[in-house]
């Protein structure tokens, strides 16, 4: 599966329209990463990662779109700064490929992270989720998954975005790699904000956005009734914050290669 959107889930979206059951849409601007932060779940003698974790969480990310190209032609168009911030990281990195959003892949990122922290020694190491298709669906806050219904284009899978759930561990869980119902566990850190304080990096893909607006609008599923650039820009303005937007991710795994980072696709 590419960046594109199944036609049985564009028939599943036709329905959703149908029904007319929609939410009102969340205000879009500029989104600062600060906002929520809080806490985190860096290790102590995480330097290297600490310092990219905290230049990233001071640089803008451009949420205030009124329209965007089917192609992006310019760097103001995509989060350019923190991308290459994450081109230029210097410490053990990773990139991680997906398309399946009910996959394996939130489960794989924290077992890789979990291992070459404590069994590899190597806190400064650093994954970018690069989702594509489906998985990027992961990406978008809740209100966007009910104002769009997207829980239609999982097959049942998910009727909400239960990625999203941020679990309030204390501190002390940074110590704590045993236990079973804690941090680095499967019961409670498979989930995209807490991979996030662990320094965990998503992208989210410009390509895989403006075919799900092509998707919804065929569908059916336009309740603003946007263009197709309107609607991307809709979107975009409605990722998570922390996302670093992309022109497209298959095309920056590349350079995330080109600049020293291990390659991983995770499988359904």
């Amino acid at each position: 599966m590419g960046d594109g959107i199944s036609r049985r889930a564009a028939l599943a979206l036709g329905a959703v329209a149908a029904g007319g059951a929609m939410a009102a849409s969340t205000a879009a601007g500029a989104v600062g990463v600060t906002e929520g932060r809080g806490r985190d779940y860096l290790r102590p003698d995480a330097g290297k990662l600490r310092r990219l974790y905290d230049d990233l969480a001071a640089m803008r990310r451009r949420r205030e779109f009124a329209r965007l190209p089917m192609i992006l032609t310019t760097p103001k168009q995509w989060d350019a700064t923190p991308l290459d911030a994450l081109l230029g990281y210097t410490g053990p990195r990773q990139v991680f490929d997906s398309t399946d959003l009910a996959g394996t892949w939130i489960n794989q990122i924290r077992n890789t992270v979990n291992a070459q922290v404590w069994a590899f020694r190597r806190p400064d190491f650093l994954v970018v989720a690069a989702p594509h298709g489906a998985a990027g669906y992961a990406l978008f806050t809740q209100a966007a998954w009910t104002k769009y219904g997207l829980a239609a284009l999982t097959d049942g899978v998910m009727k909400r975005n239960t990625l999203l759930r941020d679990p309030p561990f204390p501190r002390a869980a940074v110590d704590q790699p045993e236990n079973g119902k804690g941090l680095y566990s499967s019961a409670a850190g498979n989930t995209i904000p807490v991979l996030q304080k662990r320094g965990v990096v998503f992208l989210a893909c410009h390509n895989a956005i403006w075919e799900l607006a092509s998707v919804l609008i065929a569908s059916g599923v336009n309740p603003d009734g946007r263009t197709q650039g309107e609607l991307a820009a809709d979107l975009t303005d409605s990722l998570i914050p922390g996302v670093v937007t992309t022109p497209g991710n298959e095309a920056t795994i590349g350079l995330l290669q080109q600049a020293g980072y291990s390659y991983s696709f995770a499988e359904a």
